[in-house]
């Protein structure tokens, strides 16, 4: 019989990592905010999207199944952190919407979550920290293309960046440009 040493398989080390840094997060949330990490997420989307996303939007951002956001989406609309809109350019479908009640607390959620961030990264230098980011992407992106798990144009405009070889310099020196016009 093959042996495999699983506790030190890359893969067995990033879902550690994950699901320790996911905890952490989640508990922090609910202790300071009442939210959870999955809640906050999709809080998260929301703020980036001023006009408002669909629940599809929102599922295909977050790669959530959409019967997994529902009850995420009524407890934060019931918690009067979110609303329902009829689009205007198509009533059957609902645009969700931040309530002024979390514009309140959201900038506090994500200090809250950066502190755990700065932890988490503490004593890992920059170009550690980027290398990996550029790895776990590469990775994920060979197993989108190899068993065909998501082909949204997010995830082909990622592959275009990845596959020239000074997109993230592009990337970094134009969210650097982004930072210091702002």
């Amino acid at each position: 019989m093959i042996k495999y040493d699983f506790q030190n398989s890359i893969g067995f080390i990033i879902n550690r990592m994950g699901k320790s840094l996911v905890y952490v997060i989640d508990q922090e949330l609910r202790k300071k905010f009442g939210i959870t990490f999955g809640q906050w997420k999709v809080l998260i989307i929301l703020a980036n999207n001023a006009t408002g996303l669909t629940q599809r939007e929102i599922a295909d951002k977050l790669a959530l199944e959409g019967p997994t956001l529902i009850p995420i989406i009524d407890k934060l609309e019931k918690d009067a952190v979110v609303i329902r809109n009829l689009d205007p350019r198509d009533r059957r479908i609902n645009r969700i919407l931040l309530t002024e009640k979390a514009h309140g607390f959201l900038d506090d959620t994500i200090e809250c979550v950066s502190e755990i961030k700065k932890i988490c990264l503490g004593q890992i230098s920059d170009e550690d920290i980027s290398t990996t980011k550029n790895t776990l992407e590469q990775m994920w992106l060979n197993l989108q293309d190899k068993f065909n798990l998501n082909c949204s144009e997010e995830i082909k405009q990622k592959r275009e960046l990845i596959s020239q070889p000074t997109s993230n310099i592009i990337i970094e020196k134009r969210l650097a440009s982004t930072k210091t016009s702002t």
